[in-house]
């Protein structure tokens, strides 16, 4: 068992490494584009300012946090009792860099001038939006909830770069792509889990646009989503229509998560509470009233 563990461990530093270097490849390309501008590559408009752009990273990052610190007291009070230790190491590790990012573009903002304190989330995020259940109840529909959290996280960030390069936000675009890093890293984390440890028909990479909560692919893009061999990323609007639902409960709430009327991922019109119905949103499946 031990051994067999310790070959997981080993098959996920290999990957993380093979994931490193794919992201400094797309680094690369990504400012390849910067320095030899096409008309394609610059056809999106700039929608945030730089301090808008880590205010909403900010924001993100904050929930990302939150979700692995409960993710993590649900597997240390037994509510999951079933995680391995390599999936117990990876969720701490994992949530000590989330909570490293929210310190980390704290600081940033207040260089620009915000503050952090005023980019808040619920007390009680309705996290039963991402899978339309509660995705602390078992460890499949955690890592689930998780993959579709970590991919979305890594889209968002590739999303806001045209928007820092059209503010010549060098020094933020660099520390944007290094947390975009170890967004995907954690993505690809998370699905080895779900391929080894449940069996599940994923692998570390993105296969099929099936697989992701955003809109994976699109059209006239320099580089498009094809093969495996290139990822897509979400823009802001995107991202918090899929967030929106989790956001929904009051800051000051304490209470427990409030219900919602909208889901994500993998959805079915059987699976929408009574009185809603599914429906196509940019990125993903909602079932609304």
């Amino acid at each position: 068992m031990f051994d067999h563990l310790g070959n997981l461990g080993s098959q996920v530093r290999r990957i993380t490494t093979a994931v490193q270097s794919l992201l400094l490849i797309i680094t690369f390309v990504l400012l390849s584009f910067a320095i030899a501008p096409t008309k394609a590559a610059f056809a999106q408009t700039a929608t945030l300012n730089p301090q808008q752009v880590v205010e909403y990273a900010l924001t993100l990052e904050k929930l990302e946090a939150d979700f692995y610190l409960r993710a993590n007291n649900a597997i240390q009070t037994g509510r999951i009792n079933n995680a391995p230790p390599i999936a117990q190491a990876a969720l701490v590790s994992y949530g000590q860099d989330e909570q490293q990012h929210v310190t980390d573009l704290s600081a940033v903002l207040r260089s620009l001038g915000g503050n952090p304190d005023a980019v808040t989330i619920p007390a009680s995020p309705v996290y039963t939006a991402i899978l339309g259940r509660d995705p602390f109840a078992n460890l499949p529909d955690l890592l689930l909830a998780l993959q579709y959290v970590e991919d979305l996280g890594a889209a968002a960030y590739k999303g806001q770069v045209q928007n820092l390069l059209a503010a010549n936000a060098d020094t933020i675009l660099a520390g944007a792509l290094e947390i975009h890093t170890v967004e995907a890293r954690h993505a690809a984390g998370i699905r080895f889990l779900r391929q080894t440890l449940l069996g599940a028909d994923i692998r570390p990479w993105i296969r099929s646009e099936s697989e992701v909560i955003y809109n994976e692919v699109r059209s006239g893009l320099p580089i498009p989503f094809e093969n495996e061999a290139f990822d897509g990323f979400a823009t802001e609007d995107e991202v918090l229509k899929l967030v929106g639902p989790i956001l929904a409960a009051s800051p000051q709430s304490t209470g427990p998560a409030a219900e919602t009327n909208t889901m994500m991922g993998n959805v079915t019109q059987q699976d929408c509470p009574a009185g809603t119905t599914l429906q196509f949103i940019s990125g993903g499946f909602a079932c609304m009233f």
